[in-house]
């Protein structure tokens, strides 16, 4: 369709029985935010209504059907004019027979790049939602990677500030995945590393805990070792006194052996000396008592 040199791209005939005779300003065709000429293709989205063989109506079919004023200030966005065109692809494919009654675009096929741009910006809009997690997964990154690539090269699709974030993502995106892999390999790699110093502390924990249990012991013998021992030292001081007086108490000892054998050897003549003086004294005894009697 030539633009630049046609005031309106269709045209109603007189007498139809379809068409709508109003259209929107060419200028619109260029508009950057709500224009309808995307890669110098125009996509027009129209609704249809078309009275059937069964339908019990005689009406003309232009009688039928909503008229498309598409000179309005605030279009559908691109984003569901999209949508809205591959749920038409899709319901075009599948019916059996196609319209012909059309003078305009009817028989025009979107071009093959179109198809990958739309499909392509569909999978990013799906893919862009999904956390790091799962773009990691080979799968999902070579998509996200070709997304990416097919935008970048159809920036028209989108306005400034996204065309510049597509650019600017599909720059980074390789350098995110790859450190989003080595983090959570450092990750994994810290995570193993903590799981077993855990392990390790836990048996050190046990250890330390054995240990001090054996400590404990080892810290009443000693207490009752050094017990013992100043018991021992005090019998032994006790003993060592003992022996002194004892050896004291023997010089002593030996002295009074030393007179009681010298008197031993005296004691016989000593015990016939007092028989001696004993007799004598019954003697002088026996004698006093008869002076006594003689002066009663």
């Amino acid at each position: 369709m030539d633009v630049d040199g046609t005031e309106h791209g269709f045209n109603a005939k007189t007498g139809s029985d379809w068409g709508y005779t109003q259209f929107f300003p060419i200028i619109k065709l260029h508009d950057k935010n709500d224009g309808y000429l995307v890669d110098g293709a125009c996509v027009i989205e129209a609704e249809v209504c078309l009275s059937g063989p069964f339908s019990g109506s005689t009406d003309k079919l232009s009688e039928s059907c909503v008229p498309i004023d598409l000179s309005v200030s605030k279009p559908v966005d691109l984003h569901d004019a999209e949508s809205i065109y591959v749920k038409a692809k899709s319901l075009l494919k599948s019916t059996s027979k196609a319209s012909t009654s059309s003078e305009f675009c009817g028989t025009m096929a979107v071009p093959h790049f179109q198809k990958d741009v739309i499909f392509a910006k569909e999978r990013f809009n799906e893919l862009i939602l999904s956390p790091l997690d799962d773009l990691v997964d080979p799968k999902h990154e070579t998509a996200m990677t070709e997304t990416l690539s097919i935008l970048g090269g159809n920036l028209s699709l989108f306005c400034d500030e996204q065309a510049k974030q597509i650019m600017r993502l599909k720059d980074i995106f390789p350098t995110t995945i790859r450190d989003w892999k080595d983090s959570v390999q450092v990750k994994v790699s810290c995570q193993r590393f903590l799981s077993i110093f855990e392990k390790t502390k836990n048996l050190l924990e046990d250890s330390v805990k054995t240990e001090e249990g054996i400590k404990t012991k080892l810290d009443e013998l000693n207490t009752r070792k050094k017990e013992l021992e100043a018991q021992i030292e005090a019998l032994g001081n006790e003993s060592q006194r003992l022996v002194e007086e004892r050896l004291e108490v023997s010089k002593q000892t030996q002295q009074f052996y030393a007179l009681a054998e010298e008197q031993a050897g005296k004691i016989e003549g000593k015990e016939l000396e007092m028989a001696g003086a004993d007799v004598k004294l019954g003697d002088l005894k026996s004698n006093w008592t008869s002076m006594v009697s003689l002066f009663h």
